[in-house]
């Protein structure tokens, strides 16, 4: 019986350390949203993928403005236009250049009024801009949000210091929040009760 015990519970904590492993990094999570944001920013994109007469050619990408994820989006608008055959390069003297700005990035986190999960909120919206011989011929505007739930003991192990775009910002719900209203409205109550009862 002994042994048994100690088996199921060596059993359990194997258990729990594979499911927190299976937690999402809050790098994970922007890079999910990232390439959500991506490929629904380039759905309607139509690039020939012949190179010469008549075809775009290389297309190279850059990114329009600075971002502490830049070297994300480029990796995943690289991947995104490969695989649709277009021939890609980061040479800036392409005739057709894609390029994209970060315009909002972040996540947040809610917790319970219990305080055992935080709900994780990632938000991601990317513009994206074709220009073809320094013309504008087409621009969209790619938006994403995934959430999900996770421990509130590893909120802090989910992320790391190197990537502060993916760090959560946890805005924690408190009691105070529900017990004031009802406080407030008790006071007022009994006022109104003592003002009509002296009468």
């Amino acid at each position: 019986m002994k042994h048994t015990i100690i088996a199921v519970a060596i059993v359990g904590l194997f258990s729990a350390r594979q499911t927190a492993a299976l937690e999402a990094s809050n790098l994970d999570l922007v890079t999910q949203t990232a390439q959500q944001a991506v490929r629904s920013a380039l759905a309607d994109l139509q690039l020939s993928t012949q190179s010469g007469d008549g075809g775009a050619g290389p297309v190279a990408v850059a990114s329009a403005s600075t971002h502490s994820a830049n070297w994300l989006f480029e990796h995943l608008l690289v991947a995104d236009l490969l695989s649709r055959g277009l021939d890609v390069t980061i040479d800036g003297d392409a005739t057709t250049k894609m390029s994209w700005r970060v315009v909002d990035l972040g996540i947040t986190g809610q917790t319970g009024l219990l305080g055992g999960t935080v709900t994780r909120r990632c938000r991601v919206v990317v513009r994206l801009e074709l220009h073809n011989a320094g013309e504008l011929v087409w621009s969209a505007d790619g938006h994403a949000e995934r959430q999900d739930r996770v421990p509130k003991g590893q909120i802090e192990a989910l992320q790391h210091s190197r990537f502060g775009f993916a760090k959560t910002d946890l805005k924690e719900r408190t009691w105070g929040k529900f017990v004031e209203p009802v406080i407030l409205t008790t006071v007022l109550g009994s006022l109104v009760y003592l003002f009509f009862s002296n009468r």
